[in-house]
């Protein structure tokens, strides 16, 4: 049961977690910090802060082994799922053969697909589909929460109650490059669930990168609309391990260390050649732009808000390969923020009709 007492606990944790981190990287984050983490955050309102500050300083919390620091989980938005049979068979009286699993983006969790109606996994329920959901550490580098979904996706899909015919994974944003880089370690490492996916769909995944300097606007902008997390405005200086990957597009471990970082960010020659999309899977990619005219370069550019349409649909750019979509399997919308991918109802029978025409 969730006390007030337990509230002010929680957050006086907190405060004793992030003030020292804060002291090094900014005396006035440290006094925004402060000053909030001393009155109650209403309870609807903890996950979003959790949510935010793994996002933003998910890294440091794990190196100091926090209990703030968001475990790699599924769920299915109530509970989190067991890798036990019969446990899970217990969790989901209704399981299916066919399972949908949505992955959130930066800065959020898997509530985060939840608006009103239907979400984007929930929406093939009636068409005999199971949606679970990821929830995951933001700020952690993308490739190590791609080989670890790589390696814990394999071993959910092993106890499922029921052989598992069919795997559609929909990613928004960071969560569609942590599923590209889950493809490519699970072919690295054998593993059976990448020969059951069957669909794969982005929505406003930054494959070739997005600006990071639009990456602190838009934390900014999620957080003007919550009065209480204000104070982590001054957090958006702060670049953890996945908005770095997240600004370039990173999905291998190789791709944040020196050596293929300096290649890709030097200007010459040189051309950057990243995983290929999963072979023998269905791929989509959903890109949007604020403006509606989708021809006009300006609006182009500027994409959903946060994500250029570009780097969306995974085109050649300088010194980086296209990723090979097919003309056919890209989807440019217009009039639709990066966060309304989400919700967008025409967005969600956009990805229901690819899913449903790939299923048998």
């Amino acid at each position: 049961m969730i006390t007030k007492h337990s509230i002010s606990h929680t957050f006086r944790h907190l405060k004793d977690e992030i003030s020292i981190f804060l002291q090094e990287n900014s005396i006035h984050a440290k006094e925004h910090v402060l000053t909030m983490l001393d009155q109650n955050l209403p309870p609807s309102q903890k996950e979003s802060l959790i949510a935010m500050l793994n996002g933003m300083v998910g890294d440091v919390l794990l190196k100091r082994n926090s209990r703030l620091a968001s475990p790699m989980v599924f769920t299915d938005l109530h509970q989190v799922l067991s890798y036990d049979t019969a446990e899970l068979e217990r969790q989901l009286p209704v399981h299916t053969s066919r399972i949908v699993l949505c992955i959130h983006g930066w800065c959020m969790a898997d509530k985060g697909w939840i608006k009103k109606g239907p979400d984007h996994g929930q929406q093939f329920v009636n068409a005999g589909y199971t949606p679970i959901y990821l929830r995951y550490n933001t700020g952690n580098h993308i490739s190590l929460n791609g080989e670890e979904l790589a390696f814990r996706l394999e071993k959910l899909l092993k106890a499922w109650p029921v052989e598992v015919k069919e795997l559609v994974i929909i990613g928004h944003s960071m969560g569609g490059l942590v599923t590209r880089s889950a493809c490519f370690y699970a072919a690295e490492h054998q593993l059976d669930w990448l020969g059951m996916l069957r669909t794969f769909v982005t929505l406003g995944t930054p494959h070739n990168g997005a600006p990071l300097a639009r990456l602190a606007c838009w934390i900014d902008e999620q957080i003007t609309v919550t009065p209480q997390l204000r104070f982590l405005q001054k957090l958006g200086e702060i670049r953890s391990n996945g908005s770095k990957d997240l600004s370039h597009g990173f999905i291998r471990h190789q791709s944040w260390m020196e050596e293929d970082t300096r290649r890709l960010l030097t200007d010459g020659p040189n051309i950057y050649v990243r995983p290929a999309l999963p072979k023998h899977t269905q791929c989509y990619a959903v890109a949007s732009c604020l403006g509606k005219n989708t021809s006009d370069e300006n609006n182009r550019r500027l994409g959903d808000g946060l994500v250029p349409v570009g780097s969306a649909l995974g085109l050649a750019e300088k010194s980086t390969m296209a990723l090979g979509y097919k003309p056919e399997n890209q989807w440019l919308v217009g009039g639709i923020s990066h966060l309304n991918l989400l919700y967008h109802p025409v967005v969600q029978a956009k990805v229901k009709g690819w899913v449903l025409q790939n299923t048998d």
